[in-house]
């Protein structure tokens, strides 16, 4: 039992800890959410979400019933802006309900598409294989694949334990959940302290670039 407990907190409770707080960093730091005290501060910010969302929805539903032509959204954001990544990931969390839950559904999903990705890659470096794996079933294949990775998120409890080895499974559904409260604590009292220390991290890398570029080109 100590055994399976240490397993646990190490294999499940440490990574979603880390994965709960970089999600969270970054929604805080981009905006997507408030600062928050603690996680019911968190979840009424999710459940404010979910209901605006339906609204949306539900007016887009009305005004197509109507024949009235929906609202478009300007987005003249470039195609590849940073605030698009930050959207996406956060759309992420919300698609899969946001909270624990959803938090949890994410990480097995990116779970399941890193275990692809290298699944993927051993076969594109093995020789011969690569003219074998591209035919018409592998594109058939990925749209299934997309689908079951989906329902897979959404039955985390079940899915994970295909990529650990888990003895109880309530042991590592609480660790899972510690490693949660502890990355929304965290991000409770940091708020979007390591996006900021990256963002000028890179801006003072980026002018040091600049200015070493620019020295070059005028000794030349």
């Amino acid at each position: 039992m100590v055994i399976e407990i240490i397993r646990a907190l190490i294999l499940g409770a440490v990574p979603v800890a880390v994965f709960t707080y970089l999600v969270l960093q970054w929604s805080v730091a981009s905006g997507r959410l408030a600062p928050f005290s603690d996680e019911k501060a968190l979840d009424d910010q999710y459940k404010e979400q979910r209901k605006a969302k339906k609204a949306e929805k539900k007016a887009l539903k009305e005004a197509l019933e109507k024949g009235e032509e929906p609202p478009k959204k300007e987005d003249d954001r470039p195609l590849f802006d940073k605030s698009r990544g930050e959207e996406f990931l956060h759309n992420k969390v919300m698609f899969f309900g946001g909270g624990y839950y959803g938090t949890m559904a994410l990480f097995a999903y990116a779970v399941i598409e890193l275990d692809e990705i290298f699944e993927f890659l051993g076969v594109v470096f093995t020789p011969g294989a690569w003219f074998e794996y591209l035919t018409f079933q592998l594109i058939i294949g990925f749209f299934i694949n997309t689908i079951m990775n989906i329902v897979g998120a959404f039955t985390w409890f079940l899915t994970l334990q295909n990529y650990v080895s888990m003895g109880n499974g309530w042991i590592w559904l609480g660790a899972s959940y510690a490693g949660y409260m502890a990355g929304v604590r965290l991000v409770a009292q940091a708020g979007d302290e390591v996006w900021a220390w990256l963002t000028d991290k890179r801006q003072q890398l980026t002018t040091k670039v600049s200015s070493a570029i620019k020295d070059a080109s005028g000794k030349q």
